[in-house]
């Protein structure tokens, strides 16, 4: 999917009555490990680069790719 309705990860804001916020905001909470690279390879400081953004909205427009790890909720139902 080229947006993040309808995905399990896709972590919305609401309100304090738990409606959706009118922003549209939101984040994408899948979580992944870097794997660390082989021994002969480095990085040019101590740490692991990790990725930045997250941020998310039901009302922006489209990506430009398809988002592979874009999963539907019903999916998370069927795994409880």
């Amino acid at each position: 999917m080229k947006t993040c309705l309808g995905c399990k990860y896709a972590e919305w804001k609401k309100n304090k009555d738990g409606r959706l916020h009118p922003s549209g905001d939101g984040k994408c909470t899948y979580s992944y490990i870097v794997p660390e690279p082989p021994k002969a390879f480095y990085f040019f400081s101590n740490y692991i680069p990790r990725p930045c953004g997250g941020h998310i909205n039901r009302r922006g427009k489209e990506f430009n790719d398809h988002c592979i790890y874009w999963t539907k909720i019903e999916e998370l139902k069927e795994e409880k």
